[in-house]
């Protein structure tokens, strides 16, 4: 029997050919098999995982009922029509293939791919089939695994990697096959579903993979499907010896079950042992006397010579067997090679070893502990296991060389290990240089896991105030973080987390929000978001953030604004100081002179409109004061307040013009509504808006609207009129300074309604129709009481 040894540095050549392109456990490569006419589409073969999927769906009875009507989505049904009706012609050998939803013996409808051709295994009838595999496009099992830790997985590929190796390494046929059943689960075909190159050899039969036997060979013996169909059926292993006529040639079979017990696939292991047989057969025709019984003895031992000398061959080390030669004292004093692989023969670049000296080969042993080691193991009985640097073609070379004693002998294994060197240290070095660019970095760095919902990795301490070192951080839920992040940028910063679960290798996401450093302090950061890592299906499951605060930046920010607002303040302030003052004290005077002149009938209705007089007067005698107090601009001093009790205050110093223009006021809160505010700022924010409100409006027709609503951690305040609405173009520049369409006006009002809300960390939107209404909505952060319940 010719023999085939595949060498360390040749396995790549050979790959094992798969129906499913790349190795991934046959538990996963379910699929659904049926075989039926192209005609009437009467069932003619299954396979068992169609059995069981389908076994409410139709009869044991060959041929009855519409099983496809039944099974198939009534909306891809037509569908399946059209594509049915371009099979069944046995000139087309082509794979045709549609993607159809099927229902599941629990009544679920279930997207699978068909994939379908012409089957040739029935030729009798006269009769065109069709052979159809329906896999599932989404595989809960496949899904599952991606769920495994990555050691696991780790784990996982590295024994598929053996799998490929010891397959393609071996010099028997193995082949997986799917058992195909007629209706009445008796088998009669199997699907070539995997093979290695030897199987090919052994049988002589090309392009194996996605056929049946009986496509290649019609009359194969029936014996073959029931000994398979019962390893199959009963789970249980069997060996066997038999004469397949399709190739003419006798085989040595290992059949196994292999895969889940609803997929029932079998593998298979052989050897072509026709020369065997043969030479068995002359040997009993020749042999009929005593020569024949010493004569089969011989053979029996040159074949388990034989036997062995192939499993050395086989394997990927390099392997040798040697004896101990014993000195006067019975010391070791040298070795002699009793057996060697092909592997040993090539690095050595010999052909016969065996029976030459070990310290002959390798002079140095001595100097590099080897011949110790060995020596030691000889007379102790344990086993070492020992890596040595050689120079070899002026290259150094690193071999790992186990050994072990058995029956006075030295059983040695030599393995190439150069490359799997190489690779450590340059790995050790990309591990030592990226470990210098992350403790280097100005940024806080941040791997999250986006399968457990987990921080994976982070460079240092995030907040040490909070308790959020780098320890206590690695390993958190995402969720866990969410409560130092500001509660009006929550919403931004999931929807960043979010973006980065669909972005593409080249996005760069970004996003500004203010993270909790102490009790009552937010810090400013920015962060930059990238895609680290993609499963199989491209998936994200890992993205990478570089996190670095921006407060210092911010300060700077901050501080030309308030540059602009003194600047601002100043000039308005001298403006008004020389415009205002004059006139609002001649008002006065005039007032008071008025109240000393009447003495008529009319004098208690003008004494109301003389108070109002001085009312307004005063009330902008204190605004010029206060507007002349604010070119020293200072901080807001924030404390706990009531917004309602705030916009109660603001009506009341608006309510001589509220009565002045007859407007109707509606006020929807009770409250408390407590938030973080300077109570006497925030009071002429509002008035500011009220009193425009109050202008923009028909005198005694006005409806004015004040309402305020609480939303997760935020409280809304919403000023609505029915005034004379704004135009868009009105809207974009409402807020700038010195802008107004109010003749008189001087455009400072609602800029300062801006300014002071953003001291408050507030936000404000203005929705207006014109010649319906306006309507302020002002966004208030919860005080921090409120948020943590208390």
């Amino acid at each position: 029997m010719q023999k085939t040894t595949f060498m360390p540095d040749e396995i790549s050549k050979g790959t094992a050919r798969n129906l499913f392109n790349t190795y991934s456990g046959h538990d996963n490569e379910g699929f659904i098999l049926f075989i039926n006419s192209a005609k009437d589409f009467s069932l003619k073969a299954v396979n068992n995982r169609c059995l069981q999927y389908f076994r409410n769906f139709f009869t044991v009875k060959e041929g009855t009922g519409n099983f496809f009507r039944e099974t198939i989505h009534p909306e891809d049904y037509p569908i399946f029509l059209h594509f049915w009706g371009s099979l069944g012609n046995p000139q087309d050998i082509g794979e045709k293939t549609v993607i159809l939803r099927v229902k599941s013996t629990s009544g679920n409808w279930k997207k699978f791919r068909f994939e379908s051709r012409v089957y040739e295994g029935f030729k009798k009838g006269g009769a065109n089939y069709v052979l159809t595999l329906a896999k599932p496009i989404e595989n809960s099992r496949l899904q599952g695994r991606k769920d495994l830790d990555i050691a696991t997985k780790k784990l996982l590929q590295e024994s598929q990697n053996r799998y490929r190796v010891l397959v393609n390494s071996l010099d028997q046929g193995y082949g997986v096959v799917e058992m195909i059943f007629d209706l009445q689960k008796n088998p009669i075909d199997y699907l070539f579903v995997e093979v290695n190159p030897a199987f090919e050899k052994h049988t002589g039969i090309r392009d194996l993979l996605g056929k049946t036997m009986r496509e290649f060979y019609e009359k194969h013996e029936s014996h073959w499907f029931q000994t398979l169909g019962k390893v199959a059926s009963t789970g249980k292993a069997v060996r066997f010896e038999d004469y397949a006529a399709a190739h003419n040639r006798w085989f040595d079979v290992f059949a196994f079950p292999i895969g889940g017990r609803n997929n029932k696939k079998v593998a298979c292991l052989f050897s072509d042992i026709t020369p065997r047989k043969e030479a068995e057969e002359k040997l009993k025709k020749l042999n009929e006397d005593l020569e024949l019984k010493i004569k089969s003895r011989t053979y029996e031992l040159e074949e388990n010579n034989e036997l062995l000398q192939m499993v050395f061959d086989t394997v990927n080390q390099g392997i040798f067997v040697m004896k101990p030669l014993f000195g006067e004292n019975y010391d070791v004093v040298d070795f002699t090679y009793v057996r060697v692989n092909k592997v040993v023969n090539r690095y050595y670049n010999q052909n016969q070893m065996v029976g030459r000296s070990f310290l002959q080969y390798n002079p140095k042993a001595t100097e590099k502990g080897v011949f110790e080691t060995l020596k030691q193991t000889m007379l102790t009985g344990e086993s070492s296991d020992l890596e040595i640097e050689v120079d070899r073609d002026g290259r150094n070379n690193w071999f790992r060389i186990t050994s072990r004693r058995q029956r006075g002998l030295l059983i040695c294994s030599l393995e190439n290990i150069t490359r799997n060197k190489i690779k450590a240290k340059k790995l050790r070095e990309n591990i030592r240089f990226k470990k210098q660019l992350i403790d280097t970095s100005p940024d806080l760095i941040l791997i999250f896991d986006l399968y457990n919902e987990k921080v994976k990795y982070i460079n240092r301490d995030l907040v040490a105030a909070e308790g959020m070192t780098a320890e206590n951080v690695e390993g958190m839920p995402l969720l866990d973080i969410l409560p130092l992040i500001h509660p009006q940028d929550r919403q931004k910063t999931l929807a960043f987390h979010t973006s980065l679960g669909t972005a593409s290798d080249d996005d760069v996401v970004e996003v500004e929000f203010r993270l909790k450093t102490s009790e009552k302090q937010w810090e400013c950061y920015n962060a930059r978001g990238k895609v680290f890592k993609r499963n199989r299906k491209e998936n994200v499951v890992e993205y990478i953030v570089l996190l670095r605060s921006v407060q210092s930046q911010k300060a700077t920010q901050q501080a030309l604004i308030n540059a602009e607002k003194l600047s601002i303040t100043g000039e308005i302030a001298r403006t008004l100081a020389h415009e205002l003052r004059n006139p609002l004290a001649s008002i006065s005077m005039s007032a008071d002179i008025m109240e000393k002149l009447n003495s008529g009938p009319q004098k208690k209705l003008l004494k109301n409109y003389t108070g109002i007089i001085k009312r307004s007067t005063s009330t902008l005698n204190n605004l010029v004061t206060d507007l002349l107090t604010a070119s020293n601009y200072s901080k807001p001093q924030m404390t706990k307040c009531c917004l309602a009790k705030t916009t109660n205050k603001a009506l009341g110093l608006a309510k001589d013009r509220i009565y002045l223009t007859g407007v109707n006021v509606h006020k929807k809160y009770r409250g408390p509504y407590f938030i973080n505010a300077d109570q006497e700022k925030l009071q002429i924010a509002i008035l500011n808006i009220i009193v425009n409100a109050s202008e923009a409006m028909v005198p005694h027709e006005g409806e004015l609207t004040i309402s305020i609503n609480k939303k997760k951690n935020t409280y809304t305040l919403a000023i609505t009129d029915n005034g004379c609405g704004m135009e868009k173009d009105q809207l974009e520049r409402l807020f700038d300074s010195f802008y107004t369409r109010k003749p008189g006006g001087m455009g400072i009002g609602l800029s300062s309604v801006k300014n002071i809300l953003e001291d408050h960390g507030a936000t404000v939107e203005v929705q207006s129709v014109p010649k319906e209404g306006t309507s302020f909505v002002l966004t208030f952060p919860c005080h921090e009481d409120v948020i943590q319940g208390k």
